[in-house]
């Protein structure tokens, strides 16, 4: 069985933070900071999501200039 995980991208690692404290003591995650990226990024099995602030994307964009 394989279940997808939305993406969700916060502006600031605030606001990641902001939103696994909704999560801590109720769902099961997991929570990793990137000092490459200087980002925070929580995969939470509960909700299914990935909370970032991460802008892959944008990232992608700004590296073909």
């Amino acid at each position: 069985m394989t279940e997808k995980f939305g993406y969700i991208i916060y502006g600031t690692i605030d606001n990641v933070i902001s939103n696994i404290q909704k999560c801590e003591g109720k769902h099961r995650q997991q929570v990793c900071y990137s000092t490459y990226h200087n980002a925070l990024t929580q995969i939470c099995f509960d909700c299914k999501l990935i909370r970032s602030n991460i802008d892959f994307e944008k990232e992608k964009s700004e590296s073909e200039k």
